[in-house]
């Protein structure tokens, strides 16, 4: 620690900034080349320094920190790569066509970073990373590149939501599965582009569901070898964790095989939720215009695992994780037939201990309830993802790309509760022990025909879908309450039930697209589309093992069906792009309540505007503004009206008459990188409005327990918002990035019949420093808000405001010996909570680490996890009637050691720089 903050004393005096200026010129003719990429990197150690894009004539400037020496470095396409000295005075760089080349062999430093059309390329042997590193540590190193504590990536403020390996899907839809466990030093070079979906890569017709996407292209030593590295460690109060990655490429061929195993909440994998008892599937569609969206599912954290990242405030609970997979991508035909599986399974134990104080905001009749609950929730899954493409000749090609989930859950549940009004006169008490058993098969497939016609930009496509989901449940109900009420004797009940549920949906559907040019920039498409979606969910509840209950019990039908037709309209200039469009859509609700006979039938006809204009200043600096538009339909479990009395305190139910609500939405996005400047400013506005709103209406009973249902509402509006700006302090060696997140709405609920309009706001401002004056050593100091206002229109008296604060160090020193020392502290603070909920909570890991064997192909480590033993779980959960504060269990201190072994002969370094061989022949 001295010694950093002694380096950050000194460079101030020893740091010097110098001006760089120059052109990139052909050497025969001495015109500049317009665009070229120019990089500034280290004599020493090749780590890149800083790069810029030339302008239109070939001028470029650019800035060295420092006292060098340093190496300039030019690219352009079609031209040999260019490496020489910095000297003083203007730079002129001279590159050489290849087509002036003859039968000579060119070797060159490769340069730090490359653009090619709409791809960003960093070459890795100038981001510096620890041995032992995963891809995720090379991420954090690169200009324009975040990864968060739950290991979502980002670049330039957009979210990665797919990552390839040498251009190929790996682990599909799981991104962690690459970034998580893939090693850093086997990647040559990290691209990042925007993926269009697969329709719309091949119309031309954005539909709005491109994807930020990275590739991560291995080193050529690794294309046609065994490469990756086992993992084993052990420690005090049994703690464990193992992991291995398996990797044999060969040319086309990839075979990869990953695992762990561990109890300290390191979980490498996301699980999927695919429980689904509503009756239906998500199956809307987007052409361009508006979309059909069905919610699907038991809510909660859909598709994101459980929140078991690490030792800190993020999960809830303590996990032991057993997971493994396989990913295999290969080849055939002369480049016809290509082929991308994978297999993943998984088991997960949590074990929770919750206690919780609620304040529950019924106007007249606040109430006060405390809670414990004790949680074991077991998760297995299975997931197989295929990818065939088949190019039967020069214009006809099909996708097929199948998913089938299988998800087993077991989960034992104990609960104790009493409630006090605000008197401190008792409500309710009592106990409520749940174990539910569900499991759920999901398979979903999408078929993509494409076909080009002789003129170019006509195109004909057709989509199709399928999907299928059976999902279980079974499980018993014990609770036993004692209720109060002014005057009158206490009254007992009890809960004894065994509960089913049983649901089958399917879902078929497409649509077609036909594109036509008009003129030479322009595109216009017409796409119809058809669903059908069938469900069918059977609730049984028997009393006592024995009587059955007609009023919890149900069997009900559904069936959706949406067609319509959108019409697009896409022009390109230089610059600027924009797609018009509008969607005509039908969609119709038949349902029947077998138990009741009661038949619910709804229908709507709705036009659906769509809008996108995108202007692209730079490659790295653009703007994007998009109008949408898209109805909501009620799931069949909000239109159902039986009672789930799974909590005795909070009973829902379901409301036949509910009404499908409409969307306007409006976005703005500006991104304006400047990666070789280390420079970036997002900026995201969006602002939505929800005509006939879907919300809850609740109602107390005198002894405390809530009934909810949900209703439509005139409307409600949300306004999210997200500026970040990053800037260098080059004299320093130091990166600064400022920002803050907004989120405001406004809606309305009902309490015991009455309107109560309810506003929030969340303001979270944000403040990180980062000193990096070598490749060994680092220091990051940052500093996180989180502002939360509630205000209520029937009572304001319960309007609330609570505030946390996170603020943190985190320190890497690299010493002689192979020795690393790496410490991460966070001190959080809770203010606006009660009682014993405001707590301060200092969290303090550290690691020793000892590189052994050649090339450093082994690691010893040895952590110390919570070293102050204060790490405490607390969170608040704000609605419309109630404010909880919540603690819960997490991982407190432990010591673990560990060794890392590497399978590859370069060992865990991510090696120096790599010379490009270009050999070319004259014509």
């Amino acid at each position: 620690m001295r010694k950093m903050l002694l380096l950050a004393g000194l460079l101030p005096l020893t740091a010097a900034a110098q001006h760089v200026s120059g052109r990139v010129v052909d050497t025969l003719d001495r015109h500049g080349l317009p665009f070229a990429t120019v990089s500034l990197v280290s004599a020493v150690d090749s780590t890149l320094v800083t790069f810029a894009v030339a302008d239109s004539t070939g001028r470029f400037n650019l800035t060295a920190i420092g006292r060098g020496p340093f190496l300039l470095s030019a690219s352009y396409a079609g031209y040999a790569p260019l490496w020489k000295r910095l000297s003083s005075g203007e730079q002129t760089l001279c590159l050489t066509s290849l087509s002036h080349l003859r039968d000579i062999t060119i070797n060159a430093p490769r340069p730090p970073v490359e653009i090619n059309n709409d791809t960003l390329e960093f070459n890795t042997e100038n981001f510096k990373t620890q041995p032992n590193a995963v891809v995720e540590d090379l991420l954090r190193k690169m200009p324009g590149v975040t990864v968060e504590s739950d290991g979502t990536v980002k670049v330039n403020g957009q979210t990665v939501r797919r990552v390839l390996v040498n251009g190929k899907e790996f682990f599909t839809g799981d991104i962690k599965m690459a970034t998580k466990n893939l090693s850093a030093d086997a990647v040559d070079k990290v691209q990042v582009f925007d993926r269009k979906s697969d329709q719309a890569s091949f119309t031309g017709i954005d539909d709005g569901n491109s994807e930020k996407t990275i590739n991560l292209k291995l080193k050529k030593d690794r294309n046609n070898a065994l490469f990756g590295k086992i993992t084993g460690g052990a420690g005090d109060q049994g703690r464990y964790d193992a992991q291995a990655n398996v990797n044999r490429f060969s040319g086309d061929k990839q075979l990869s095989f990953l695992g762990m195993g561990n109890n300290t909440n390191r979980q490498g994998f996301s699980l999927m939720d695919v429980l689904n008892f509503t009756g239906q599937l998500s199956r809307g569609l987007r052409n361009g215009g508006g979309a059909i969206q069905i919610s699907t599912g038991t809510g909660g954290n859909s598709g994101s695992g459980l929140p078991v990242t690490g030792l800190g405030q993020s999960q809830q609970g303590v996990a032991a994780t057993l997971a493994g997979g396989v990913n295999y991508n290969n080849t055939w035909n002369g480049g016809k037939t290509s082929v991308s599986t994978s297999y993943a399974a998984s088991h997960v134990r949590l074990a929770t201990d919750q206690a919780t104080y609620s304040q529950n905001l019924f106007p007249g009749n606040e109430y006060n309830t405390v809670d414990t609950t004790h949680t074991i929730n077991d998760v297995t899954q299975h997931r197989f993802n295929l990818a065939l493409d088949q190019q039967v000749d020069s214009s006809f090609s099909l996708r097929f790309t199948p998913v089938l989930t299988w998800q087993d859950n077991h989960k034992d549940q104990n609960e104790r509760y009493n409630s006090l009004d605000m008197d401190g006169q008792p409500l309710n008490n009592g106990y409520n022990h749940t174990s539910p058993n569900s499991d759920a098969f999901d398979a979903e497939g999408t078929l993509l025909l494409r076909k080009r016609l002789r003129k170019k930009g006509r195109t004909f496509s057709a989509n199709i879908d399928l999907a299928y989901n059976h999902s279980t449940l079974s499980g018993k109900q014990l609770s036993g309450d004692t209720l109060y009420t002014s005057g009158q004797p206490p009254l007992d009940s009890a809960i004894d039930q065994a509960t089913s549920r049983n649901a089958h949906t399917y879902s078929i559907g497409g649509n077609v697209t036909y594109t036509e040019p008009v003129g030479k920039r322009s595109l216009a498409s017409l796409s119809g589309f058809v669903n059908t979606n069938v469900g069918h969910s059977v609730k049984q509840t028997y009393n006592n093992d024995v009587v059955f209950d007609s009023l919890l019990s149900n069997d009900f039908t559904s069936r959706y069906t949406y067609s319509g037709g959108t019409l697009n309209f896409r022009g390109n200039r230089r610059h600027a792009s924009f797609t018009l469009g509008a969607t005509l859509q039908t969609a119709g609700l038949n349902a029947l309540d077998n138990t009741s006979g009661r038949d619910i039938r709804q229908s709507f006809t709705d036009l659906l505007p769509s809008g996108l204009f995108q202007y692209q200043f730079t490659q790295t600096r653009n703007l994007r503004l998009e109008y949408n538009t898209y109805t909501t339909q009620p799931t069949i479990a909000q239109l159902q009206p039986v009672p789930d009395l799974t909590d005795p305190l909070a009973v829902t139910t379901g409301n036949p008459s509910l009404k499908r609500s409409y969307t306007h939405s409006v976005s703005l996005n500006m991104v304006s990188a400047s990666p070789a400047q280390r420079r970036n400013l997002f900026a995201f506005l969006t602002f939505s409005e929800t005509l006939n709103a879907m919300v809850q209406s609740d109602s107390v009973t005198p002894y405390g327990t809530r009934i909810s249902r949900p209703v439509n509402a005139p409307g409600s509006t949300a306004l999210t918002a997200d500026v970040d700006y990053g800037w260098p302090l080059r004299k320093l060696l130091s990166q600064v990035d400022a920002g803050s997140g907004l989120t405001y709405s406004q809606g309305l609920s009902y309490i015991n019949g009455n309107r109560n309009r309810i506003t929030s706001l969340n303001l979270g401002p944000n403040l990180s420093y980062s000193f990096n004056p070598n490749k060994r050593n680092s220091v990051t100091l940052s500093a996180n808000v989180s502002l939360n206002i509630a205000q209520y229109s029937l009572e304001p008296a319960l309007n609330t405001d609570y505030i946390r604060q996170n603020y943190g160090v985190d320190l890497i020193d690299d010493l002689p010996l192979g020795i690393s020392l790496h410490n991460n502290f966070n001190y959080i603070v809770n203010t606006g909570r009660i009682g014993s909920y405001n707590i301060n909570i200092p969290l303090w890991n550290s690691s020793v680490s000892k590189y052994v064997f050649k090339n450093d192909r082994g690691e010893l480590r040895l952590s110390l996890m919570d070293a102050l033993g204060r790490n405490t779980g607390i969170t608040r959960n704000v609605d419309q009637t109630a404010i909880q504060d919540e603690r819960y269990n997490v991982l407190q201190r432990y010591i673990l050691l560990s060794f890392t072994y590497s399978l590859n002969k370069s060992g865990l370094k991510t090696g120096g720089g790599t010379n490009v061989r270009v050999r070319t022949f004259g014509h």
